[in-house]
């Protein structure tokens, strides 16, 4: 067996006996029965067996197979060490991610956050799903660790509870968030209070929280009230940071909670969700918390925070609008500080859906629906249209000004691909609120993405034009933020990527007088844009707009340069690409203090260099880990992570290979679970796309790579001559031109 030879060693680990096999086999049949398909055909298609059979498999166990019965464990190892082992600086959610891609690759069942918590506190396998986790966390253990050995039986011996080691140190601060339901001029009755409880624990499980919030956790305060809290991050109680984690997933509980009120059946106009958020000493929320209900609150959103919990809000990029609801209020209400009232959510692009609205009762699934077409009539002409039963319109009815549902139901057609009934949904926002940003920013996107699906070009430039209208109108009358202005340059890039993808299209007489200095002027533009972004943050590095803000630089001197025709390419590779996209990421990472600017020491190279500047980069990613929780939004950031990290590298080596092609089978996961909802992918340059054509431009990218390197040669300790030529050729090849309507096909495969 070759020795590096990383897909066998995990097969092994998997399952490392031919007895191991058959008992899986035999006694987890509803797994087995279809994931045992799924792992032959894993086996075959990684050159591991020679035919696409059972018995080549178990042949393959009888000949390679650990059955050294004398491996043991570390002494006093239990199942959190090995996950804590298994994650390194990973996060919870960003090693379920991992385990998710190699579940998927095995066929076995999806890996559960509440699996996993009730495993570690009390390791019992006693089911054939915990069985299967254990195997796909020996899977995993021999990728990342083979060195440990640590191979599924070895896995079975973890003792049930972890001995007392160390006394650990009982964190008393975080984040408590309170759900009051209060009558006015109406009584809350049982059935409401029991409402509240279901619905609160659902919304732990769809935000897949449980890791962070156990429904045990759920305190009921009074008769109509439940608290919940979550621990910060040890460390202490005034670093705002801490607390990050803690403050993103109460506010995205909020943001649930609002919206789900607004559209139960048991919600009225005279029966209002009031929710307060505390961060600090958790023993003291309760009376906090009891006094800021003793003032009059009645915000439109429902939501407020203390000073401290706004503060931290802030520290950790919630995507949410806040306004001072009341300037210290100890006078009214006994609390000394501040408080302040959420008055939107950036939902868009950073909160998850709601969950009812993609029933069909609620909203038609596609325009090839059915009923799409009496709700297309009941939306624009209810005066032509018969009996209403879509649940959203209903609640427009009920609730006509309420922001939050209103964009929430408009997100929702905007993901379905209907983006002319989104905005008829806006429109009856801004009729009354006509200054409302979230609706703005909306409009404008779905004008650019009205852009970018038209064939025709001045029915697109019409579209972008419009767009770009309702920005300019957003700058002029509504409050700035950063986020307004990483959306204008957005929009700018995607009309250049459109001028673009139509001069290589179009026959030179129908090209309507469109020349490569238009492409540049937009580049400048969104430049322009970006600058102004991070300008406006508080960090003034915002990540979104800093990886379009070098993008835009290569592109624009690409196009300066005559390095990308205007004509349809031949060729994915020319030369050049490679320098430019070096010079610039070191120019953007220096401005930044993530490279210093210091001549390279004797014997260094810049690609060492940039190893501190990789873990440097993760460590950003993993502290705004959850903050977008949007699932159109997730599969393009994990794309886009692989994106800049291969185009920006100073050369392709096998690691930045690895972990590539990690980024992009995550978003191939995220973009699948997309599917069963008809939710289409957000993607930067083109807008909403169906998560089936995102699945493609993932798997050509995959692919492309692929041609030129294999698993077996990425796992090797010393690069081989071949495998570096190999890398070196890839250096030359750059991702987002891929993306950007460049044929895999064309680029050139001979060694």
């Amino acid at each position: 067996m070759p020795e590096n030879n990383m897909s066998i060693n995990s097969l092994l680990h998997a399952f490392p006996s031919v007895e191991s096999y058959y008992d899986f086999k035999e006694n987890d049949r509803e797994i087995s029965r279809r994931a045992i398909p799924g792992i032959i055909k894993y086996a075959f298609h990684h050159s591991i067996i020679e035919t696409d059979s059972e018995a080549a498999f178990v042949a393959f166990l009888e000949k390679y197979g650990k059955t050294d019965l004398s491996d043991k464990l570390p002494e006093g190892l239990t199942f959190s060490d090995v996950l804590n082992t298994l994650s390194g600086n990973l996060s919870v959610n960003a090693l379920i991610a991992q385990l998710e891609v190699t579940a998927r690759e095995l066929s076995l069942p999806e890996v559960q956050a509440t699996m996993i918590t009730r495993l570690k506190k009390k390791f019992v396998i006693n089911t054939p799903k915990k069985r299967a986790l254990l195997r796909i966390l020996a899977f995993k253990l021999a990728q990342k660790h083979p060195e440990l050995n640590w191979h599924y039986d070895l896995l079975l011996q973890l003792p049930i509870f972890a001995a007392d080691r160390f006394e650990t140190l009982q964190e008393n601060s975080g984040v408590t968030i309170a759900f009051h339901l209060q009558g006015q001029g109406s009584i809350i009755f049982p059935v409401d209070v029991v409402w509240l409880k279901n619905e609160l624990s659902s919304c732990i499980t769809y935000l897949r929280l449980e890791q962070h919030l156990h429904k045990r956790n759920i305190e009921m305060i009074g008769a109509t009230a439940f608290h919940l809290r979550t621990a910060k991050k040890p460390g202490p109680m005034e670093e705002h940071r801490l607390y990050n984690e803690a403050i993103r997933n109460v506010m995205a509980i909020a943001h649930q909670m609002s919206a789900r009120w607004l559209l139960s059946e048991y919600s009225t106009p005279q029966k209002k969700l009031i929710i307060i958020i505390h961060a600090g000493i958790m023993m003291e929320a309760n009376l906090t918390i009891q006094r800021i209900l003793e003032f009059s609150l009645n915000a439109e959103s429902g939501i407020y925070l203390t000073d401290f919990a706004h503060m931290c809000a802030l520290y950790a990029t919630v995507k949410a609008g806040f306004e001072l609801y009341a300037k210290n209020s100890r006078r009214s209400t006994g609390y000394s500080g501040d408080i302040w009232a959420v008055s939107n959510f950036l939902s868009y692009s950073y909160f998850d859906y709601i969950p009812c609205l993609l029933e069909e009762k609620m909203l038609p699934r596609s325009i090839f629906d059915p009923s799409y077409e009496d709700f297309k009539m009941t939306l624009l002409f209810p005066e032509q249209a018969g009996y209403c039963f879509f649940g959203a319109i209903k609640a427009m009815h009920r609730f006509p000004q309420s922001a939050l549902l209103l964009t929430e139901i408009a997100k929702v057609l905007r993901a379905r691909l209907m983006p002319y009934e989104a905005d008829a949904v806006l429109a009856n926002l801004l009729l009354t609120s006509p200054l409302n940003l979230v609706a703005r920013l909306m409009r404008m996107l779905i004008y650019s993405n009205i852009a970018q699906t038209q064939s025709d070009f001045l029915s697109a430039q019409l579209a972008f034009e419009r767009a770009e209208a309702e920005g300019s109108f957003i700058v002029n009358y509504c409050e700035p933020k950063s986020d307004i202005w990483h959306e204008i340059g957005v929009l700018h890039f995607g009309r250049c990527i459109k001028y673009l993808k139509y001069l290589r299209e179009a026959k030179p007489l129908d090209r309507h007088n469109i020349q490569k200095q238009d492409l540049l002027d937009q580049l400048t533009k969104a430049n322009d844009a970006f600058l102004k972004n991070m300008t406006a943050s508080a960090t003034g590095k915002t990540l979104s707009s800093l990886y379009m803000f070098g993008y835009t630089l290569c592109l624009s001197e690409l196009l300066s340069e005559g390095i990308i025709p205007e004509g349809k390419s031949n060729d994915a590779v020319i030369p050049g690409i490679h320098r430019i996209f070096k010079n610039i990421s070191i120019r953007v990472f220096r401005s930044i203090g993530w490279l210093r600017d210091e001549p390279l020491a004797a014997g260094n190279k810049i690609e060492d260099t940039f190893q501190n500047l990789l873990i440097t980069i993760n460590m950003v990613i993993a502290r705004y880990e959850n903050l977008v929780l949007c699932r159109s939004n997730i599969p393009f950031i994990k794309y886009t992570v692989a994106l800049t990290l291969w185009d920006f590298t100073p050369a392709i080596t096998p690691q930045i290979c690895r972990m590539t092609l990690e980024w992009l089978k995550q978003a191939c996961n995220e973009t699948e679970k997309l599917i069963a909802d008809n939710i289409s992918v957000y993607h930067i340059a083109y807008g909403n796309i169906s998560a089936e054509k995102f699945l493609l431009r993932i798997r050509n990218i995959i692919g492309v790579i692929y041609q030129y390197i294999t698993d077996d040669e990425l796992q090797q300790e010393q690069d081989s001559p071949l495998v570096q030529k190999k890398m070196n050729k890839l250096s030359d090849l750059k991702l987002m031109l891929l993306d950007l309507e460049h044929s895999p096909s064309v680029f050139p495969t001979d060694s």
